[in-house]
Order: C-alpha cells, then structure tokens, then sequence
C-alpha cells in the first residue's frame, strides 16, 4: 500500500499538485484523538497554502484529470455489439 501511495504522490506532484494535498494514514475506529489531531494537521498546510494556490493548481489539473478519467471509464465500459443487418 505504501508504494503505491509513494507512486501515486509522486504522479501527483509531476501534475503540479502540491505535495502537502496528499496525506495518508492508517487510524483505527478506537482512536478518534489521533483522527481529530490528523484532521487538524491537514486543516492547518491546507489553510498555509492559501486558497489561490489550492484553485490555481485545481484548475491546472482538472482537463489532465478528466481526461484520464474518460480514458478509464471508456476501458471499463462494455464493447457495443455489433448490429446484425440481417436482424433489422
């Protein structure tokens, strides 16, 4: 999981989106203060990178993203059948 994490982190940083936007941790269900502190955490780079940057890097990155979205949905969907001339 962390390698893919690490990739992920570092695709997402070529794209221009900052590394501080990314944060994963593993927090069970008993421990709500640790939750609490990383939700905290969070808010706090979110709030020092200011809201311009936030929307300037999501403005950048939304046509790469949406583009590669419509690829993935395009790979999942299933092939159209062919229509039988003959059937219609």
């Amino acid at each position: 999981m962390q390698a893919r994490m690490n990739a992920l982190a570092g695709m997402l940083q070529k794209l221009g989106l900052s590394p501080e936007r990314l944060r994963v941790d593993y927090v069970s269900s008993a421990e709500g203060e640790k939750f609490v502190n990383i939700v905290k955490e969070m808010t706090d780079q979110l709030k020092a990178l200011g809201k311009e940057k936030i929307l300037a890097e999501n403005a950048k990155l939304r046509p790469t993203l949406d583009n590669m979205l419509k690829r993935k949905a395009a790979a999942s969907a299933p092939a159209a059948k062919p229509v039988d001339p003959a059937t219609k």
